[in-house]
């Protein structure tokens, strides 16, 4: 499950067009995640697609594969548009919200479930976690419960894809040649100092302004990350603070995630 749990995360932080986003469900136990009907996955709970993942067949010491639940909001589809920190997550897990995915062990079949090999979720989850809602629990093993669960949370997920978001605001560690060629690095390459910050929320720097948002109409942003920043509701979530000519700290509101700016005035970086 720990493994299932680390592949799924970098998938979202890798995603092309949704940094967040999670695959759908396997309903069919061929190991590939469900097209989408219409807008939706077909469900939201169903087997890990490990095929989908590029991991090896996963099971449980009862030879089952892996479930996997997800939150809605977190589906790789446009109509989630945008998808960012902010983005509301419809699951909790022993009453606690905020949860993005859920790996399961089903365990051994309970006496009332007779069903299996099937892909009926309540052939292999108990109790709540077969019930249809999105509320799902951990528990003690007893004759009528024996799931394992593990939780990704929204900090679970997004710890590692705002860092990703903060790298492309950055600009680039590394160049073939030059100085960087976007972000707060270029800009500094092009001023010998850090922009101002927006005061206005209209995404450009007020003279003496050291804290605010992102002054991100002052930057050169990577043309490849905007065809996602921008329609996800990124860049007006970064916060931004001028330390000094030379030192600017960036961060995504409410989630404490930061990252120091340094100048880069040539490759490499330092």
């Amino acid at each position: 499950m720990a493994q299932a749990k680390e592949t799924l995360i970098g998938r979202a932080v890798t995603d092309g067009n949704r940094p967040g986003s999670l695959p759908c469900p396997d309903g069919d136990n061929d190991g590939v995640a469900d097209l989408f009907a219409g807008q939706n996955c077909p469900a939201y709970v169903g087997r890990l697609p490990w095929k989908t993942l590029d991991l090896p067949e996963l099971v449980d010491g009862y030879g089952d594969r892996l479930w996997y639940a997800i939150s809605p909001g977190l589906r790789d589809h446009p109509a989630v548009q945008p998808l960012n920190y902010q983005s509301a997550l419809q699951l909790t897990f022993d009453a606690s919200p905020n949860i993005a995915a859920i790996v399961f062990s089903p365990g051994p079949s309970l006496a009332t479930q007779n069903g299996r090999p099937s892909d009926v979720v309540a052939d292999y989850l108990d109790g709540a976690n077969s019930d249809g809602d999105s509320a799902y629990v951990s528990g003690p093993l007893s004759p009528t419960f024996n799931d394992k669960a593990l939780a990704i949370t929204r900090d679970d997920l997004f710890r590692t894809v705002n860092q990703r978001i903060l790298a492309e605001i950055r600009g680039p560690d590394d160049n073939p040649a030059g100085a960087p060629t976007y972000g707060l690095r270029r800009y500094w390459a092009d001023n010998g100092f850090f922009p101002w910050a927006d005061s206005a929320s209209d995404g450009f720097g007020d003279a003496g302004i050291t804290i605010g948002s992102l002054p991100f109409n002052d930057l050169l942003i990577n043309p490849a990350a905007l065809i996602w920043l921008n329609p996800n509701g990124w860049l007006p979530l970064v916060t931004y603070q001028r330390l000094g000519p030379n030192l600017a700290r960036i961060g995504i509101v409410g989630s404490g995630h930061t990252m120091d700016i340094i100048p880069c005035p040539s490759s490499p970086c330092p």
